[in-house]
């Protein structure tokens, strides 16, 4: 029986969130079968209270190396641009044991429209035996815009390591940055963020809860 129409209230808040539901799913299969490219398997959406914001992640290009920055780099005329890259990359991975168990680590992803404004999340991912982050990787539009033109931003499973792949004018490559959470300009963009009542309230939480939890020691 529906009483002052609340019932159709109800109905009409269920639909749309059934609706939203199945819009995420939809996107997330998309990212599965793009990542695929990379030989990256898509594992789960990840929003663990404590996380840094991937906004934050996306830093990492602004730190200097007293934070503690590594770059791997290659000139875009080499003629070998994209395997270099990737053996960079991989080497920045190894020395720093980014890797979690079962090869698994956040990759930030936009779950935004291509004309709406981003809505970034991090996803875990795992690291399958075949890849190639900087040519198949960089051209699903996830890890970059085209091969050899790539920009992501990574996180270890532990928060420890942040790992950006970027352009540069007249090279591309990666670069790690090791506890962000004693990184200054990573601290005061998440304490502004979180305290600009404009910010999106979940990324407020997220950037709160991050503070709270890494304390810069």
């Amino acid at each position: 029986m529906l009483i002052d129409g609340h019932g159709d209230i109800g109905r009409v808040g269920n639909r749309n969130r059934n609706q939203t539901g199945k819009v995420a799913h939809v996107k997330e299969a998309e990212f599965a079968v793009s990542l695929a490219d990379a030989g990256l398997q898509w594992c789960a959406a990840e929003g663990a209270d404590g996380t840094l914001p991937v906004a934050a992640a996306w830093l990492a290009t602004s730190c200097r190396r007293e934070d503690g920055r590594r770059d791997e780099t290659v000139r875009r005329d080499d003629p070998r641009l994209i395997e270099k890259a990737n053996d960079g990359w991989f080497r920045l991975v190894a020395d720093y044991g980014f890797l979690g168990d079962d090869r698994e680590f956040l990759l930030g992803v936009n779950h935004a429209d291509d004309d709406a404004v981003s809505i970034l999340r991090w996803a875990r991912v795992r690291l399958l035996g075949e890849w190639d982050i900087m040519g198949a990787g960089a051209a699903t539009g996830v890890l970059g815009s085209a091969a050899g033109f790539p920009e992501f931003a990574m996180l270890s499973l532990d928060g420890n390591v942040i790992l950006r792949g970027t352009t540069w004018q007249e090279s591309i490559g990666s670069l790690v940055v090791p506890d962000p959470h004693r990184v200054k300009i990573i601290r005061d963009y998440v304490a502004r963020r979180s305290a600009n009542p404009r910010t999106p309230a979940a990324e407020r939480a997220e950037g709160e809860a991050w503070l709270r939890t890494h304390l810069p020691e």
